[in-house]
Protein backbone atom coordinates (compact mmCIF):
# COMPACT_ATOMS: atom_id res chain seq x y z
CA UNK A 1 0.00 0.00 0.00
CA UNK A 2 1.54 3.44 -1.24
CA UNK A 3 0.59 6.50 1.20
CA UNK A 4 -0.45 9.10 -1.29
CA UNK A 5 1.14 11.85 0.53
CA UNK A 6 4.72 11.25 0.43
CA UNK A 7 4.16 12.50 -2.98
CA UNK A 8 2.24 15.76 -2.48
CA UNK A 9 1.50 16.68 1.12
CA UNK A 10 -2.12 17.54 -0.02
CA UNK A 11 -2.94 14.42 -0.03
CA UNK A 12 -2.58 13.08 2.92
CA UNK A 13 -5.16 10.36 4.33
CA UNK A 14 -4.86 8.65 0.61
CA UNK A 15 -3.13 5.44 0.34
CA UNK A 16 -3.12 3.16 -2.66
CA UNK A 17 -3.57 -0.77 -3.08
CA UNK A 18 -2.22 -1.09 -6.40
CA UNK A 19 -3.98 -3.47 -9.13
CA UNK A 20 -2.69 -6.68 -10.00
CA UNK A 21 -4.08 -8.54 -13.34
CA UNK A 22 -7.74 -8.60 -13.69
CA UNK A 23 -8.37 -6.67 -10.24
CA UNK A 24 -8.51 -2.99 -10.29
CA UNK A 25 -6.46 -0.44 -7.73
CA UNK A 26 -8.30 0.36 -4.86
CA UNK A 27 -7.86 3.93 -3.10
CA UNK A 28 -8.26 4.88 0.83
CA UNK A 29 -9.26 8.42 2.09
CA UNK A 30 -9.87 9.39 5.28
CA UNK A 31 -6.61 7.15 6.68
CA UNK A 32 -9.62 4.03 5.69
CA UNK A 33 -12.89 5.52 5.94
CA UNK A 34 -13.57 5.94 2.39
CA UNK A 35 -12.74 3.37 -0.54
CA UNK A 36 -12.85 4.16 -4.23
CA UNK A 37 -13.28 0.62 -5.92
CA UNK A 38 -13.12 -2.43 -4.03
CA UNK A 39 -11.20 -4.69 -6.89
CA UNK A 40 -11.94 -8.31 -6.56
CA UNK A 41 -9.58 -10.23 -5.21
CA UNK A 42 -9.64 -11.98 -1.40
CA UNK A 43 -7.03 -10.41 0.76
CA UNK A 44 -7.82 -6.81 0.72
CA UNK A 45 -8.87 -6.50 3.94
CA UNK A 46 -5.62 -7.33 4.82
CA UNK A 47 -3.90 -4.38 3.09
CA UNK A 48 -6.63 -2.54 4.90
CA UNK A 49 -6.30 -3.49 8.27
CA UNK A 50 -2.93 -1.77 7.98
CA UNK A 51 -4.86 1.70 8.14
CA UNK A 52 -6.50 0.75 11.24
CA UNK A 53 -9.75 -1.69 12.63
CA UNK A 54 -11.75 -2.70 9.58
CA UNK A 55 -15.45 -1.54 11.21
CA UNK A 56 -14.20 2.45 10.38
CA UNK A 57 -14.61 1.68 6.91
CA UNK A 58 -17.75 3.96 6.14
CA UNK A 59 -18.40 3.87 2.36
CA UNK A 60 -17.35 2.93 -0.76
CA UNK A 61 -17.53 5.00 -3.85
CA UNK A 62 -17.82 2.30 -6.97
CA UNK A 63 -16.79 4.30 -10.21
CA UNK A 64 -18.43 1.53 -12.74
CA UNK A 65 -20.35 -2.06 -12.00
CA UNK A 66 -17.35 -4.08 -13.72
CA UNK A 67 -16.12 -7.08 -11.57
CA UNK A 68 -12.60 -6.04 -11.46
CA UNK A 69 -13.63 -2.85 -9.89
CA UNK A 70 -16.92 -4.02 -7.45
CA UNK A 71 -16.02 -8.14 -6.70
CA UNK A 72 -14.31 -7.52 -3.59
CA UNK A 73 -17.35 -5.63 -2.03
CA UNK A 74 -18.92 -8.73 -0.52
CA UNK A 75 -15.58 -9.35 1.39
CA UNK A 76 -15.33 -5.85 2.71
CA UNK A 77 -19.31 -5.81 3.38
CA UNK A 78 -18.83 -8.35 5.76
CA UNK A 79 -16.27 -7.40 7.55
CA UNK A 80 -17.35 -3.84 7.98
CA UNK A 81 -20.94 -2.88 6.29
CA UNK A 82 -20.52 0.11 4.61
CA UNK A 83 -22.84 2.00 2.69
CA UNK A 84 -22.66 1.68 -1.04
CA UNK A 85 -22.34 4.74 -3.79
CA UNK A 86 -22.69 4.70 -7.15
CA UNK A 87 -24.57 5.75 -10.30
CA UNK A 88 -27.83 4.54 -10.97
CA UNK A 89 -27.42 3.23 -13.92
CA UNK A 90 -24.50 0.98 -12.54
CA UNK A 91 -26.34 -0.29 -10.39
CA UNK A 92 -28.63 -1.71 -13.11
CA UNK A 93 -25.37 -3.52 -14.71
CA UNK A 94 -24.66 -5.12 -11.74
CA UNK A 95 -27.82 -7.47 -12.50
CA UNK A 96 -25.65 -8.77 -15.42
CA UNK A 97 -22.93 -10.10 -13.09
CA UNK A 98 -23.61 -13.91 -12.40
CA UNK A 99 -25.39 -15.01 -8.94
CA UNK A 100 -25.10 -14.52 -6.41
CA UNK A 101 -23.91 -11.55 -6.68
CA UNK A 102 -27.19 -9.40 -8.05
CA UNK A 103 -28.74 -10.97 -4.76
CA UNK A 104 -26.28 -9.61 -2.97
CA UNK A 105 -26.61 -6.13 -4.06
CA UNK A 106 -30.52 -6.06 -3.68
CA UNK A 107 -30.06 -7.24 -0.16
CA UNK A 108 -28.03 -4.40 0.40
CA UNK A 109 -30.52 -2.42 -1.08
CA UNK A 110 -33.49 -3.64 1.22
CA UNK A 111 -31.43 -2.49 3.89
CA UNK A 112 -30.98 0.65 2.65
CA UNK A 113 -27.69 0.17 2.20
CA UNK A 114 -27.19 1.64 -1.51
CA UNK A 115 -26.71 5.06 -1.83
CA UNK A 116 -27.20 7.06 -5.75
CA UNK A 117 -25.16 9.46 -6.43
CA UNK A 118 -25.62 11.47 -9.40
CA UNK A 119 -23.28 14.27 -11.25
CA UNK A 120 -22.67 17.34 -9.69
CA UNK A 121 -22.99 15.63 -6.26
CA UNK A 122 -20.76 16.53 -3.63
CA UNK A 123 -20.04 13.33 -1.37
CA UNK A 124 -18.88 14.71 1.90
CA UNK A 125 -15.72 14.39 3.66
CA UNK A 126 -12.31 15.16 4.22
CA UNK A 127 -12.13 15.69 1.75
CA UNK A 128 -15.28 16.23 -0.29
CA UNK A 129 -15.40 14.71 -3.55
CA UNK A 130 -17.19 16.65 -6.31
CA UNK A 131 -19.48 13.78 -8.42
CA UNK A 132 -18.20 13.73 -12.23
CA UNK A 133 -20.64 11.97 -14.40
CA UNK A 134 -18.47 10.55 -17.48
CA UNK A 135 -20.27 7.86 -19.06
CA UNK A 136 -18.55 6.31 -22.02
CA UNK A 137 -16.81 3.14 -20.72
CA UNK A 138 -19.65 2.45 -19.68
CA UNK A 139 -23.13 4.24 -19.37
CA UNK A 140 -22.52 4.30 -15.68
CA UNK A 141 -18.88 5.97 -15.01
CA UNK A 142 -18.13 8.31 -12.46
CA UNK A 143 -15.43 10.56 -11.61
CA UNK A 144 -14.31 11.56 -8.28
CA UNK A 145 -12.27 14.83 -7.72
CA UNK A 146 -10.59 16.38 -4.84
CA UNK A 147 -10.63 20.14 -5.53
CA UNK A 148 -8.44 20.65 -2.51
CA UNK A 149 -5.79 18.40 -3.97
CA UNK A 150 -6.44 18.91 -7.72
CA UNK A 151 -6.90 15.19 -7.71
CA UNK A 152 -9.32 13.30 -9.91
CA UNK A 153 -10.25 9.38 -9.38
CA UNK A 154 -10.49 8.20 -12.64
CA UNK A 155 -11.83 4.55 -12.37
CA UNK A 156 -11.62 3.52 -16.01
CA UNK A 157 -12.68 6.48 -17.52
CA UNK A 158 -8.64 7.62 -18.45
CA UNK A 159 -5.79 5.43 -17.34
CA UNK A 160 -2.34 6.60 -18.13
CA UNK A 161 -1.27 6.15 -21.49
CA UNK A 162 2.02 4.55 -20.45
CA UNK A 163 -0.24 1.72 -19.45
CA UNK A 164 0.09 -1.18 -21.72
CA UNK A 165 -3.72 -2.42 -21.94
CA UNK A 166 -5.25 0.93 -20.85
CA UNK A 167 -6.74 1.28 -24.46
CA UNK A 168 -7.98 -2.25 -23.50
CA UNK A 169 -9.48 -1.48 -20.34
CA UNK A 170 -10.53 1.70 -21.06
CA UNK A 171 -12.77 1.16 -24.09
CA UNK A 172 -16.83 1.09 -24.60
CA UNK A 173 -18.29 -1.65 -23.32
CA UNK A 174 -21.69 -1.64 -25.14
CA UNK A 175 -23.38 -4.72 -23.06
CA UNK A 176 -22.90 -1.81 -20.02
CA UNK A 177 -24.30 1.19 -22.16
CA UNK A 178 -20.76 2.70 -23.24
CA UNK A 179 -20.71 4.37 -26.54
CA UNK A 180 -17.08 6.01 -28.09
CA UNK A 181 -19.21 9.21 -28.38
CA UNK A 182 -20.32 9.59 -24.47
CA UNK A 183 -16.71 8.62 -23.97
CA UNK A 184 -15.57 12.01 -26.36
CA UNK A 185 -18.12 14.19 -24.67
CA UNK A 186 -16.59 12.70 -21.00
CA UNK A 187 -13.13 13.14 -21.61
CA UNK A 188 -14.34 17.10 -23.13
CA UNK A 189 -15.73 17.57 -19.49
CA UNK A 190 -12.56 16.46 -17.69
CA UNK A 191 -10.76 18.33 -19.85
CA UNK A 192 -12.13 21.82 -18.53
CA UNK A 193 -11.04 20.55 -14.78
CA UNK A 194 -7.87 21.55 -13.25
CA UNK A 195 -6.39 18.00 -12.51
CA UNK A 196 -3.06 17.75 -11.18
CA UNK A 197 -3.12 14.51 -9.96
CA UNK A 198 -4.57 11.38 -11.97
CA UNK A 199 -5.23 8.47 -10.02
CA UNK A 200 -6.91 5.73 -12.06
CA UNK A 201 -8.49 2.35 -12.17
CA UNK A 202 -5.63 0.97 -13.26
CA UNK A 203 -1.80 1.47 -13.56
CA UNK A 204 0.25 4.25 -11.22
CA UNK A 205 -1.26 7.44 -9.97
CA UNK A 206 0.13 9.99 -12.29
CA UNK A 207 1.37 12.84 -9.87
CA UNK A 208 1.99 16.64 -10.79
CA UNK A 209 0.86 15.99 -14.80
CA UNK A 210 -2.37 14.23 -14.57
CA UNK A 211 -4.13 16.55 -16.48
CA UNK A 212 -1.84 15.61 -19.23
CA UNK A 213 -3.19 12.41 -19.65
CA UNK A 214 -6.98 13.17 -19.95
CA UNK A 215 -5.46 15.38 -23.17
CA UNK A 216 -3.64 12.12 -24.29
CA UNK A 217 -6.75 9.90 -23.95
CA UNK A 218 -8.83 12.10 -26.02
CA UNK A 219 -5.89 12.97 -28.69
CA UNK A 220 -5.05 8.94 -28.69
CA UNK A 221 -9.18 8.86 -29.39
CA UNK A 222 -9.04 11.09 -32.23
CA UNK A 223 -6.72 9.57 -34.06
CA UNK A 224 -8.29 6.30 -33.71
CA UNK A 225 -11.53 7.76 -34.74
CA UNK A 226 -9.64 9.74 -38.08
CA UNK A 227 -7.16 7.25 -39.06
CA UNK A 228 -4.73 8.80 -41.89
CA UNK A 229 -6.43 12.28 -41.58
CA UNK A 230 -3.99 13.81 -39.07
CA UNK A 231 -4.94 17.08 -40.01
CA UNK A 232 -8.57 16.38 -38.49
CA UNK A 233 -7.61 15.15 -35.14
CA UNK A 234 -5.11 17.73 -34.30
CA UNK A 235 -7.68 20.17 -35.08
CA UNK A 236 -10.85 19.24 -33.61
CA UNK A 237 -8.16 18.64 -30.60
CA UNK A 238 -7.58 21.92 -30.90
CA UNK A 239 -11.43 23.21 -30.83
CA UNK A 240 -11.47 21.24 -27.63
CA UNK A 241 -8.00 22.88 -26.01
CA UNK A 242 -9.45 26.51 -27.29
CA UNK A 243 -13.16 25.68 -25.87
CA UNK A 244 -11.71 25.01 -22.48
CA UNK A 245 -9.47 28.24 -22.29
CA UNK A 246 -6.06 26.09 -23.21
CA UNK A 247 -4.94 28.79 -25.56
CA UNK A 248 -1.47 28.03 -25.69
CA UNK A 249 -2.22 24.36 -26.54
CA UNK A 250 -4.55 25.03 -28.78
CA UNK A 251 -2.48 26.81 -30.59
CA UNK A 252 0.02 24.23 -30.67
CA UNK A 253 -2.22 22.12 -32.71
CA UNK A 254 -3.12 24.57 -35.20
CA UNK A 255 0.98 24.51 -35.76
CA UNK A 256 0.41 20.46 -35.66
CA UNK A 257 -2.25 20.29 -37.91
CA UNK A 258 -0.26 22.31 -40.36
CA UNK A 259 2.86 20.47 -40.28
CA UNK A 260 0.27 17.91 -41.47
CA UNK A 261 -0.21 20.24 -44.48
CA UNK A 262 -3.21 21.63 -43.55
CA UNK A 263 -4.52 24.71 -45.56
CA UNK A 264 -8.24 24.01 -44.92
CA UNK A 265 -10.54 27.02 -43.87
CA UNK A 266 -11.36 24.84 -41.00
CA UNK A 267 -7.69 25.57 -39.80
CA UNK A 268 -7.80 29.16 -40.83
CA UNK A 269 -11.01 29.70 -38.70
CA UNK A 270 -9.53 27.95 -35.22
CA UNK A 271 -6.23 29.98 -35.61
CA UNK A 272 -8.56 33.19 -36.20
CA UNK A 273 -10.61 32.33 -33.06
CA UNK A 274 -7.63 31.44 -30.89
CA UNK A 275 -6.15 35.13 -31.97
CA UNK A 276 -9.32 36.19 -30.96
CA UNK A 277 -9.62 34.70 -27.27
CA UNK A 278 -6.24 35.89 -26.62
CA UNK A 279 -6.88 39.13 -27.73
CA UNK A 280 -10.05 39.02 -25.08
CA UNK A 281 -8.31 37.41 -22.41
CA UNK A 282 -5.57 40.64 -22.72
CA UNK A 283 -7.87 43.11 -22.32
CA UNK A 284 -9.55 40.86 -19.69
CA UNK A 285 -6.17 40.92 -17.77
CA UNK A 286 -5.13 44.90 -18.54
CA UNK A 287 -8.28 46.03 -17.15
Amino acid sequence: MKALFEEDRALKGMYWVQDAGACSGVYALEDGRTLIDAGNMYGLIDELRDLGPLDRIERILLTHSHFDHVGGVQEIYQAASPDIYLHPLAREHLRLHREPFPSFFDALAQDNKIKLLYDGDVVEGAPALRVIHTPGHTAGDLCFYDASSAALFSGDAVLPQKESLSTVLSKPDEVCGGRLEDKIKGLQKLLKIPVRHLLPGHGAPVFHKGGDQIKISLFTLYKSLYGDDAEKAWITMGQDLLASGLLEEARQCVAKAAEAGSQSEEARDLYERIAAAEVERNTRGGG
